[in-house]
């Protein structure tokens, strides 16, 4: 689809409310440009980029989705398993589509529970999308602590929907000690 560029930063603008976690990759597919011109447009625009973003949308829905999930086993340093139903509060806007960074912050907050982190730096996040979620999906967490070496953790999180998975991450977490 070829369009001015005015109508590619109206697309960018829309699609990335709604989905901040589409790369610069995919929205360069989408709009038919190259990936440096929907850098120059984001930049244009204001949005940032990829990873910045996610960090966003995650502390953004975090404290909505750590006041519904239920953490039901816990082996600190080993293993965690919690469930999260999802509302009508977790919706992208006219649609009955989880947003992608609340199934984020299920994961990143079994993470945290795992590694009995009050506060962990995410270095790196590995992350993969697999279905969509809609609403009234029971989303059934559970993580595995891989690593750990000077207090940096390896923590893998995978989240199912009727015994389908939804999602996965691999997460480098590193706990930030009380200042």
């Amino acid at each position: 689809m070829n369009m001015t560029k005015k109508q590619r930063h109206a697309y960018i603008t829309s699609i990335i409310s709604e989905n901040p976690f589409l790369k610069d990759d995919e929205l360069s597919k989408q709009c038919n440009v190259s990936i440096s011109t929907i850098r120059n447009d984001r930049a244009e625009l204001g949005i940032a980029e990829y990873r910045e973003r996610v960090k966003t949308a995650a502390e953004n829905e975090f404290y909505t989705v750590e006041n519904k999930e239920e953490l039901l086993d816990l082996k600190v340093y080993e293993t965690g398993l919690s469930v999260l139903e999802t509302d009508s509060s977790m919706l992208f806007k006219n649609t009955n589509i989880v947003k992608s960074q609340c199934i984020y912050a299920l994961a990143e907050n079994l993470a945290l529970n795992v590694i009995n982190a009050h506060a962990a730096l995410v270095k790196v996040a590995n992350v993969k999308y697999c279905e969509q979620v809609h609403l009234g999906d029971k989303l059934v967490a559970k993580s595995t602590v891989k690593r750990e070496k000077d207090n940096t953790y390896i923590v893998h999180v995978a989240i199912t929907v009727d015994m389908a998975i939804v999602f996965r991450g691999k997460f480098n977490l590193e706990i930030v000690k009380d200042v």
